[in-house]
C-alpha cells in the first residue's frame, strides 16, 4: 500500500512540475492517469479543473472542480478556482452570444462568492451586452471596490458611461484606462466616441487615428473615424475609409449602412439605396433593420420615390438615433388608416418648427375623412396654426389634451393618407392674423422699396454632434450676405432669431438691415410681419416653411448635402409653389449661390422699381 501511495505522490509531483512549467500536455497525460486510478481523488479533480481552466476549457474545468467540491465540500481552493472558471465560462459564452448559459455560470459563481471581483465584473459585462448599462455599472462599481486600478473593470465601466450618454465620465474613465494600458485599443476607440458625442470632433479624429496607427485592421475604429470625418464635412475621406471597411467585411450590415450614409451626403442617393437594399437581405440584418429602413427612406424621398419612402419613414422612431424613444403617445391608440368618420383624431408635432409647419397642411385631408382633428403643437406655433383649415382645436404642447379616439404623428400623415408631392394640399394653408398684418403694414409704410426679409442661420441643436454639424452647414454668416445689400431699390429686414442675431451688431453691410424681431412673441407675430414683405430669403429654417405655407415668395439658400424634402437637382419645390432654390455647387461653398441670388434680386428689384 505504501508503494502505491509513493507512486501516486511521485506521479502527482511530476504532473504539477509539468503544469507549472507550462508543459500542459504532459501534465494532462499524468493527471488523466491518476484520475483513471481513482476518479474520486479530490486533489486530482481539483488539478484537472485548474488545468482545463488554464487551457480555456472552462465548461470541463467547472465539472472537475464541482466534482472536487462534491468529494470534499470544505475544499476552499477548489471553490475559489470554480468561481474563476465560472467567470471564464461566462466570458466565453458572452463572446459566443449564449447569454443564458453565461448567466447560469455567473449565478453559480455568485452563489459561491457573492462579492468576487471577477464574477461582478463579468456580470457587468453581461448586463452591457443585454443593453442594461445602469445594471452593468452597478456590478462594475462593486467590482471596482476590490481594485480601483483593475484595467478590465475600468474599461467596461467606461463603456457603461458611454452607453448611458454620460460622456464626460466615460472620457475620464477611459483616459485613465489608456494611461495604465496603452495597448488596450478598445478603450482608445471608446474614448474617441466619448469625445465625438461631446462635439469635440477634432480630438475624436486624433484618437481614432491613433487607434488605427496601432491596429490598421481595427474596423470599428476606421468606421468611427469615417463617421466623424463625414460630420466635419470631409466626406471624400470618409468614403475612402468606409470603402476599405466594406471591402474587408462585404457581409457587414453596419459597414454597408455607414457607407450608404456618406453616399447620401455626397448626393449619390441611388448608390446609397443600392447598398441599403443589399444590407437588408443579409443574414443578421434584423437588428439593424429600423436604421437601414430609415436611411433607405431618406434616399427614396430624396429621389422622389414617395410611396416606398413614406413607408420606410415610419421606421424613424427606432432607426433615427435622435428620435429613439421620442414617440410619446400610447401605441395602442395610434391611427393605422382605419375609417375616421365620427372620430376625434389627435395629430401631434414630433420634431422641429419647420416640420410642423410643413406637415400641418395634411390636417384638412384628414378632416375630409370625417374626423374632428385636434393638433398638439409647439407653444410658439399654437396661435398661428389655429388658422389652418380642417383643425377643430389646437393645443399647445404641455397643456392638458382633450379626449381623442386615435392619434397620429404629423409626419406620418402623408403615409396614412397616401399623399405624394403630386397630390399635396395647395398653398397657402396658413393665414396671418389680419389685425396684426394691418398693424405691421402701417408700421412699414415709411420703408420704401422692395421689402426683403433675411434669415442666415438655423438654431444649433447642440444635443447631437451630427445635428449641430448639419446646422452649421445649412447656415451662413450674416457678413456673407453682404452682396445682397449692395444693389438699390430694396429695403432689408432681419427675420433672424436666436444667438445668431447678434451678428447684426458687427456685420459690415452696404445698406441698413432693420430689426423688429424683439417685438415678435411667437410665430403668429412673425407671420404677420412676413405677410408685409415682398420676398423672404432664408437658409433651410422654419421661416422658409413659414413663408412658403403663407404663399409668400421665398428664396432658399440650400446646402449641397440637401435635406430629403428639397429633392435633387431642382430649383423649385413641390411643397411650396412660391419657393425657389439657390443651391451650393460644392459642399461648404456659398459664394456662387449667394452671387447668383444677388444678381437675381438686383434684376427683380430693378423691374419692380
Amino acid at each position: 500500500m505504501s508503494e502505491a501511495v509513493t507512486e501516486r505522490e511521485r506521479t502527482l509531483t511530476l504532473a504539477i512540475e509539468h503544469h507549472m512549467a507550462g508543459r500542459l500536455d504532459e501534465a494532462e497525460r499524468l493527471y488523466l492517469a491518476l484520475h483513471q486510478r481513482d476518479s474520486q481523488d479530490e486533489e486530482v479533480l481539483y488539478l484537472m479543473g485548474v488545468l482545463c481552466r488554464d487551457l480555456g476549457i472552462y465548461e470541463t474545468a467547472c465539472k472537475f472542480l464541482e466534482a472536487a467540491l462534491e468529494a470534499s465540500p470544505n475544499f476552499s481552493e477548489a471553490a475559489r478556482q470554480l468561481v474563476a472558471a465560472c467567470a471564464g465560462l461566462a466570458d466565453q459564452r458572452i463572446e459566443e452570444g449564449r447569454l443564458e448559459e453565461a448567466d447560469r455560470a455567473l449565478q453559480r459563481g455568485l452563489f459561491l462568492a457573492p462579492d468576487d471581483a471577477m464574477i461582478l465584473r463579468t456580470l457587468g459585462r453581461l448586463a452591457l451586452v443585454q443593453g442594461d448599462a445602469a445594471q452593468a455599472q452597478h456590478f462594475l462599481e462593486r467590482a471596482r471596490q476590490h481594485d480601483d486600478n483593475d484595467v478590465d473593470t475600468l474599461n467596461w465601466l467606461g463603456l457603461t458611461f458611454l452607453q448611458q450618454l454620460r460622456y464626460v465620465e466615460a472620457q475620464d474613465t477611459l483616459e485613465r484606462v489608456i494611461a495604465m494600458a496603452p495597448d488596450l485599443n478598445q478603450a482608445r476607440n471608446n474614448l474617441g466616441l466619448a469625445l465625438h458625442h461631446q462635439g469635440r470632433l477634432s480630438e475624436a479624429l486624433a484618437v481614432f487615428e491613433a487607434a488605427l496607427a496601432q491596429e490598421p485592421d481595427y474596423a470599428s475604429a476606421r468606421t468611427n473615424l469615417a463617421n466623424t470625418l463625414r460630420i466635419v464635412g470631409r466626406r471624400d475621406e470618409a468614403l475612402r475609409h468606409l470603402q476599405l471597411v466594406v471591402a474587408a467585411q462585404p457581409q457587414s450590415v453596419e459597414a454597408l449602412n455607414n457607407l450608404a450614409t456618406v453616399l447620401q451626403d455626397l448626393g449619390r442617393p441611388q448608390e446609397a439605396k443600392r447598398h441599403l437594399e443589399a444590407a437588408l437581405v443579409l443574414p443578421h440584418a434584423d437588428g439593424m433593420a429600423p436604421q437601414l429602413r430609415w436611411n433607405l427612406a431618406l434616399s427614396q424621398l430624396l429621389l422622389g420615390e414617395v410611396d416606398d419612402g413614406w413607408t420606410n419613414f415610419e421606421y424613424r422612431w427606432e432607426g433615427c438615433a435622435n428620435l429613439r424613444g421620442a414617440y410619446d403617445k400610447p401605441p395602442e391608440r395610434a391611427w393605422r388608416g382605419e375609417p375616421l368618420a365620427g372620430k376625434r383624431l389627435l395629430v401631434w408635432a414630433e420634431q422641429g418648427y419647420g416640420d410642423t409647419l410643413q406637415f400641418i397642411r395634411f390636417a384638412e385631408a384628414a378632416a375630409r375623412l370625417g374626423a374632428a382633428v385636434i393638433a398638439e403643437v409647439q407653444a410658439e406655433l399654437a396661435e398661428l396654426l389655429r388658422s389652418v383649415p380642417g383643425l377643430s382645436q389646437v393645443v399647445a404642447r404641455g397643456d392638458v389634451l382633450p379626449d381623442y379616439d386615435v392619434h397620429c404623428p404629423l409626419m406620418s400623415l402623408p403615409y396614412r393618407l397616401g399623399h405624394g408631392p403630386e397630390a399635396l394640399p395647395p398653398t397657402p394653408y396658413l393665414f396671418a392674423n389680419p389685425v396684426k398684418v394691418a398693424r405691421w403694414r402701417a408700421r412699414l409704410a415709411d420703408y420704401a422699396g422692395f421689402k426683403v426679409g433675411l434669415v442666415w442661420a438655423g438654431n444649433s441643436r447642440k444635443q447631437s454632434a451630427e445635428l449641430a454639424a448639419i446646422d452649421a452647414r445649412r447656415s451662413v454668416r450674416l457678413q456673407q450676405l453682404a452682396p445682397l445689400l449692395t444693389g438699390g431699390h430694396c429695403c432689408f429686414f432681419s427675420l433672424q432669431k436666436g444667438a445668431q442675431s447678434a451678428e447684426l451688431a458687427t456685420a459690415q453691410l452696404a445698406a441698413p438691415l432693420h430689426d423688429f424681431s424683439a417685438e415678435w412673441a411667437d410665430f403668429s407675430d412673425t407671420a404677420a410681419f412676413v405677410a408685409n414683405l415682398d420676398l423672404v430669403i432664408s437658409v433651410d429654417t422654419a421661416v422658409a416653411h413659414l413663408a412658403g405655407a403663407l404663399g409668400r415668395p421665398v428664396w432658399l439658400l440650400n446646402r449641397h448635402d440637401t435635406c430629403w424634402r428639397w429633392l435633387l437637382d431642382r430649383n423649385d419645390s413641390p411643397w411650396y409653389p412660391t419657393l425657389r432654390q439657390f443651391r451650393q455647387t460644392a459642399a461648404g461653398e456659398w459664394e456662387a449661390a449667394i452671387a447668383a441670388l444677388a444678381d437675381e434680386l438686383a434684376r427683380l428689384a430693378r423691374q419692380l422699381a
